[in-house]
């Protein structure tokens, strides 16, 4: 099929086109068609292979030609406009566009389109989601997250990080980010967005990770629904070689979207009585839902406090063996936290810091079912952590 350039610069439409043909050379010719006449010529074709809008300066112009030409392209539209205006960006794409380009960067940015319009799909290059559930509050589970996607993207050049504390989040806060956009902006089009979308509403860390993060107005939180929240992981997976998740532990519909498409299910909890509870309770929750099983993996934090309940007798209060242990590192932490630069790279050397890498190095090598977790804790009505009780004050 043929491809068009929609310009009214003849300067502009010569640069496109030279893109084209170096990209495509055994493709026909590009023809260029004046704004006036492109929606008409392009519904006579039938179908075409690019079409590339140079848009013109005015942005209600702007949205204007592209809602007309939308239809016409056969979802292979890109737009070459300035990125100045974020919101602008954002309601381009939600008008039918594939990818923005940036007009002050043309050669390589179209380039670079073209690259990810040719990449065939294929299901086993798909990224690996690791979600992270702290079955109560202070389990430490969004620190978790914040690290592990920043461990993984520094190993392997990217990382997604979802941010699902609707309510809370504190992702960009724990990356010092200040989001443009958030998951309740993809959310208002679930059924069209795709990954060009996804990616202008994600903000960029240094470190290679990007954060798609909670509403920053909690009047915005009705807007995020299931379908957007599963859309949205399905498009990261295929953007990134690790995704990670910080699910909230309300278990409600968008919630449990993105644990049922988890690789793996973190589980974070301290050495206490009310954690060893809140742990048990959400295991015994999701394992009648179906979504716990051998991906499920136990993870101590703050392990090493004078006054805790002993390892082994977690073990057997959940049934199932700790995965990993973090210990207690309150100094390297809590600066790290107040800084906004995740303990892995604030301080890497720290016992936390150290840690959390092994953790992350741990995703990199393991799979679901290497280490079959045991369930005797599963079993509805049992209430282990009695035991427990009757014996913690001597620990």
């Amino acid at each position: 099929m043929a491809n068009f350039i929609v310009a009214d610069d003849e300067s502009i439409a010569s640069r496109i086109r030279s893109v084209l043909s170096f990209h495509e050379p055994n493709a026909p010719k590009a023809d260029v068609l004046p704004s006036a006449l492109a929606v008409g010529r392009l519904a006579r074709e039938g179908g075409a292979g690019v079409v590339v809008v140079a848009l013109p300066a005015d942005p209600a112009a702007a949205l204007d030609l592209l809602a007309r030409v939308a239809p016409a392209a056969g979802g292979r539209l890109l737009a070459l406009g300035p990125t100045s205006d974020a919101r602008f960006v954002l309601q381009a794409l939600r008008a039918g566009v594939r990818d923005y380009l940036d007009k002050g960067d043309l050669e390589v940015e179209l380039a670079a389109a073209l690259k990810r319009l040719a990449e065939p799909k294929d299901a086993a290059s798909l990224g690996r989601v690791v979600a992270v559930l702290g079955a109560s509050g202070g389990a430490g589970a969004s620190t978790i997250a914040a690290n592990l996607a920043v461990a993984l993207a520094t190993d392997h050049r990217s990382a997604g990080l979802v941010d699902l504390k609707l309510e809370t989040g504190d992702l960009a806060a724990l990356l010092d980010l200040k989001p443009t956009f958030s998951l309740s902006d993809l959310c208002r089009n679930a059924a069209t967005f795709d990954r060009v979308m996804l990616e202008r509403t994600l903000a960029r860390h240094e470190s290679g990770v990007a954060l798609l993060a909670a509403p920053a107005r909690i009047a915005d939180v009705t807007l995020v629904r299931a379908e957007g929240v599963a859309r949205a992981i399905d498009l990261a997976r295929a953007a990134f070689p690790y995704v990670i998740v910080d699910v909230d532990h309300t278990y409600r519909e968008e919630q449990l979207a993105a644990l049922r498409q988890a690789d793996v299910l973190l589980l974070p909890l301290r050495q206490d009585f009310n954690s060893l509870r809140n742990a048990h309770r959400a295991l015994e929750h999701l394992g009648r839902m179906g979504l716990a099983g051998e991906r499920a993996r136990l993870v101590v934090n703050r392990a090493g406090q004078a006054v805790e309940v002993p390892r082994a007798k977690v073990e057997e209060a959940l049934g199932m063996k700790v995965a990993h242990s973090i210990p207690e590192d309150p100094r390297a932490v809590a600066r790290a936290n107040d800084n906004g630069v995740p303990v892995v790279l604030e301080a890497p050397a720290s016992r936390a810091g150290r840690s959390l890498l092994q953790l992350a190095r741990s995703l990199e090598t393991s799979r679901p079912g290497d280490a079959p977790a045991e369930r005797r804790g599963a079993r509805a009505g049992w209430r282990p952590w009695r035991r427990v009780a009757a014996g913690r004050g001597a620990h």
